[in-house]
């Protein structure tokens, strides 16, 4: 149905995303340029190159700004990448263009051309955005979009399909895309015919459905969008849309998989992917067509719960007996199973050699049935053969897919026909036995117009096998021409599922009689969400012993769990205590219980191991939508194109065998199952050794969802839905202050991966403590911690690393965006008054010597309240007597222009002394004396203060700069004399 457009969107996603935005020069574009030695890596193929192309970085919906105001109104939008939206759009143009397009009769090159010009438009109506420009009616010129389709190779893909378009008329399709722009025509370029106009109606549409769904009330919204969308020629695309909607927190596996079903049975049944299909924050939204809806869920629940069940097999015994073992789905798996076998659905079709030989053979009567039906039965090793029953059709070498096929019905049917009733009595009434399900099989024959011949029907139950044979694939070969035949027969809701699983009510089916401890995970997890999708609670009996406790379904004792159960991510001793657990007095062991529903999902994650990394911490939800946008899954099959890939395999850059890496060329597009086994570490820090702390774990996140171009959510308890980017819910207070708070916007995550980065690696030092390191996170205390800090630093060998993290810092304290408190602000003019007094400092002094007018300040304060003398007056002369006297008796210390015997500075100290006395000592400290933490903060910001201002006066003397000092010491030599 969607020919064009998937082979379209096919190569608009390699030449215009792989080739154009995923480019280098779209990851140069506004970003920090690589190192030569990184760019040489990159170009050779050792690494591949981790930084994000330009549209990548920026918001497409629901982007960060500073302005408070605007900012609260796009918070109540789901943030995504521009490159994301501007995708969705193109895929949705192409998808109702094709639709309504197709509808009206016009000719297949015409479809194509106008499909991939729609494609184009989806990708570019959003030109002032990705120029960063402010929306105005006047601001945009064909020259900046011919630009965009050259830089993003737009015009080679329209060139490839025949629907090269002028960058002006472009432009005035762009315009026609927005409401308020929608008259107006671009300079140089042509009116717009009628035709063109309401083909842009498509790109229109598209971009109004996905600000729908991503906004607020996103799928009320969505329904009324499309139901009152006035601009598409055929109204069929508008309407017959059923919203799938569940949440299910504690089965997010479960829900995976439900997605992953839903989109594939969607697509064979309707030929076309769902509208909507995302798995977000313990919820599933889908978009599906109404005419297949019923079908496509009962096919999309049987595929989610496959995995659960044990693989089907069928036999027949020495007698002909045919049966089928070890759970099974549906017809769909046992119709599989027969066609990649052809040797097993050749041994179910036997007939006996005493029909095939002699005076009474059938070999006539059955050439006559079958042949017509193109099934004509091979007789060549009949002769040879020395087995009671002969397969008519056996696999000799044979490719020819549609005997196969046929081969495979045929089998199926017999199967049905043949197999062995279950031995439970109670199962067995309510499973009709053979000759019932033969009598079913000939009326549906019968009343098709298609009877069986007499001989057939009445063939001697003696040869009851060959007469199931026979039928078989006469009622195959007439389901093969008549397609309401091969309804009744192989639909889902035809004969032979019936057979095989019954009518959910009185009638049981052949495979419930393989009940297997998975056959029950599996009806479980069926039971549950059927259960959730119609917004039910699932029934239990309320007089069972406990409950579950995941699910708080009732359970009795018989559903516990122990260490042998298979659970990933239960550990049965972490829930003693709990309410519902039963312990009782005479016996050692606690009993922990889980509904079916609960253990089908986590015997499901267990199955599912792929990226496991063992056990780290506390099982973390991560939620990451595997895909998004609208008809997301266009250019993609559910069942080969999974990715399944964690953070550590996103942080891997360089090329290593058997350690593979992942560039967004690689993941973008594709189904994408993201860290589904992570789990959030118990240590905020790992200083040492190759395990992570929960500061690594959220930061590798955060370059995770950078690289994978989606939202990354993780929780260690149950998730709520959430608009922003990346969200963390086990970070501490300090840690989310100084992020910005827990959720954020795509625009803020470089900045918190930058502060995690800087947390890091001050944890990392030696002597640095937890507590300096979560101050500096919390932007309130950062500046005093990075004093700290460095001061720590400084007393440490220097080596590469040190030597890095102290530009940093230093680098960080001289910024002017720093923020400081009041108290910081105090000590720093403090120090600077101090660099009046004391010379600056050599390269090589110690921190005694660069703390000395903190120190010495704190000292004469300490003395002088010993003696009761507080005020402020006998402070000043305290404190600067006390600074004259320490400099006058040591023999390292100088103040300034001693070295050119200058007297000491008495009235710069008195100055200095002062400040301290009426600002420092009353503001920064209250007027009292300090515990040991606030003085060692003190201590920290004044002497990298002095060592910074002192450096700054040096600098200004070496640039020939009148210092301010030199006016006061002059000053104070006169007054010496």
């Amino acid at each position: 149905m969607l020919t064009h457009s998937r082979e379209l969107y096919e190569r608009f996603m390699r030449i215009v995303v792989i080739d154009g935005a995923f480019s280098q020069a779209e990851r140069d574009y506004r970003a920090n340029l690589q190192t030569d030695a990184v760019a040489k890596c990159v170009a050779v193929g050792k690494r591949i190159d981790a930084r994000s192309p330009w549209l990548c970085r920026i918001s497409g919906k629901g982007g960060y700004v500073a302005d408070a105001k605007t900012f609260d109104q796009r918070k109540t939008y789901r943030n995504v990448s521009l490159l994301d939206h501007l995708v969705s759009v193109a895929r949705g143009a192409a998808v109702f263009a094709e639709i309504d397009l197709r509808s009206i009769g016009l000719p297949e090159d015409w479809i194509r051309r106008r499909v991939a010009r729609q494609i184009a438009l989806g990708f570019l109506h959003d030109a002032d955005k990705i120029l960063m420009r402010p929306r105005q009616d006047d601001d945009l010129v064909p020259e900046e979009i011919a630009g965009l389709m050259q830089r993003y190779h737009v015009d080679e893909f329209l060139r490839e399909f025949g629907a090269e378009t002028k960058a002006a008329d472009m432009l005035s399709m762009i315009y026609a895309v927005e409401t308020s722009r929608a008259n107006r025509m671009a300079p140089g370029g042509n009116l717009l015919s009628n035709e063109d106009k309401n083909d842009c109606d498509y790109a229109r549409f598209a971009d109004r459905l996905e600000s729908k769904y991503l906004g607020p009330n996103g799928v009320d919204e969505m329904l009324k969008e499309l139901a009152t969308f006035g601009g598409l020629r055929n109204k069929t695309a508008l309407s017959g849309w059923r919203v799938v909607q569940m949440r299910s927190t504690h089965t997010p596996f479960l829900l995976d998989a439900l997605q992953k079903g839903l989109s594939r049975a969607v697509e064979d049944k309707a030929g076309m992917p769902p509208l909507i299909e995302i798995h977000h924050d313990g919820e599933l939204l889908a978009f599906i067509p109404e005419t297949v809806a019923d079908a496509a869920i009962d096919a999309a629940i049987v595929r989610a719960t496959e995995r659960l069940r044990l693989k089907m097999r069928v036999m027949t015994n020495q007698k002909g007996v045919r049966n089928v073992l070890d759970g099974g789905a549906d017809v769909s798996e046992l119709l599989s199973l027969l066609e990649k076998d052809p040797k097993e659905a050749s041994e179910k079709l036997f007939v006996h050699v005493d029909l095939l030989s002699g005076a009474d053979s059938l070999r006539e009567r059955i050439d006559d049935l079958l042949i017509p039906l193109d099934l004509p039965p091979n007789y060549a090793g009949l002769e040879k053969s020395t087995r009671k029953h002969y397969p008519l059709w056996p696999p000799r070498g044979d490719q020819d897919s549609a005997l196969q096929h046929l081969r495979a019905q045929a089998a199926a049917l017999a199967i049905g026909l043949g197999c062995e009733e279950p031995k439970n009595k109670k199962l067995a009434k309510r499973v009709p036995d053979a000759s019932q399900r033969e009598a079913e099989l000939v009326a549906v024959l019968q009343d098709s117009g298609h009877a069986p011949p007499e001989w057939l029907i009445t063939l001697h139950d003696k040869h009851k096998l060959s007469r199931q044979t026979l039928l078989s694939a006469y009622a195959a070969g007439l389901s093969e021409q008549y397609e309401d035949l091969r309804d009744k027969f192989f639909d889902e809701e035809g004969l032979l599922q019936l057979w095989l699983r019954g009518d959910g009510s009185k009638r049981a089916g052949l495979l419930d009689k393989n009940d297997t401890p998975d056959t029950v995970l599996a009806n479980a997890a069926s039971s549950w969400l059927r259960t959730a999708l119609m917004r039910r609670f699932l029934a239990g009996d309320e007089k069972a012993l406990g409950r579950c406790h995941f699910t708080n379904i009732p359970v009795g004792e018989e559903a516990y769990i122990n260490t042998k159960s298979g659970l990933e991510g239960v550990n049965v001793s972490a829930f003693s205590g709990r309410e519902g657990r039963p312990e009782f007095f005479n016996r050692t062991v606690r009993q922990t219980l889980v509904s079916p529903p609960a253990a089908a999902e986590h015997r499901l994650r267990t199955i599912m191991r792929e990226g496991r990394r063992g056990k780290e911490g506390t099982p973390a939800y991560v939620s990451s939508p595997s895909m998004m946008g609208l008809f997301a899954s266009l250019n993609m099959k559910a069942d080969d194109t999974d990715l399944h890939i964690d953070h550590y395999d996103l942080t891997r850059l360089e090329t290593e065998a058997g350690k593979p890496v992942y560039p967004e060329a690689q993941t973008y597009g594709h189904r994408v199952f993201f860290a589904r086994h992570a789990s959030v570490p118990t240590k905020l820090i790992v200083a040492k050794g190759k395990e992570i702390g929960a500061i690594t774990f959220a930061r590798m996140m955060m370059q995770a969802a950078l690289r994978l171009g989606r939202p990354v959510h993780v929780f260690k308890g149950s998730p709520t839905p959430n608009n922003a980017y990346v969200h963390f819910d086990f970070l501490p207070g300090a840690i989310v202050r100084g992020m910005g708070g827990a959720s954020l916007r795509l625009e803020q995550v470089p900045d918190a991966i930058h502060l995690l980065d800087m947390v890091e690696r001050i944890a990392k030092t030696p002597n640095i403590s937890l507590e300096i390191v979560l101050r500096f996170a919390d932007p309130e205390t950062r500046f005093a911690a990075a004093c700290e800090a460095l001061v720590i630093l400084n007393r440490l060998p220097e080596d590469k690393a040190r030597q890095d993290l102290s530009c940093r810092l230093r680098s960080f304290i001289r910024s002017p965006d720093t923020r400081m408190t009041k108290s910081d602000q105090i000590l720093i003019d403090y120090a600077r008054a101090m660099t009046r007094v004391q010379a600056p400092p050599k390269r090589d002094a110690s921190n005694s010597e660069l703390a000395l007018g903190m120190r010495v300040a704190l000292e004469a304060v300490d003395q002088a309240d010993l003696i009761g003398q507080t005020a402020q007056e006998s402070l000043k002369l305290a404190i600067a007597g006390r600074l004259e006297e320490e400099f006058e008796r040591s023999t390292r210390l100088a103040w300034r222009g001693r070295m050119h015997n200058i007297r000491f500075p008495r009235d710069a100290a008195l100055e200095a002394a002062t400040l301290f006395a009426e600002r420092v000592w009353p503001d920064a400290f209250q007027s009292r004396p300090p515990a040991a933490k606030a003085r060692r903060i003190a201590l920290a910001i004044y002497q990298v203060a002095f060592a910074l201002e002192s450096s700054s006066y040096r600098a200004r003397q070496q640039n020939d700069e009148a210092p301010e000092g030199e006016a006061d010491q002059a000053a104070d030599e006169t007054s010496v004399e």
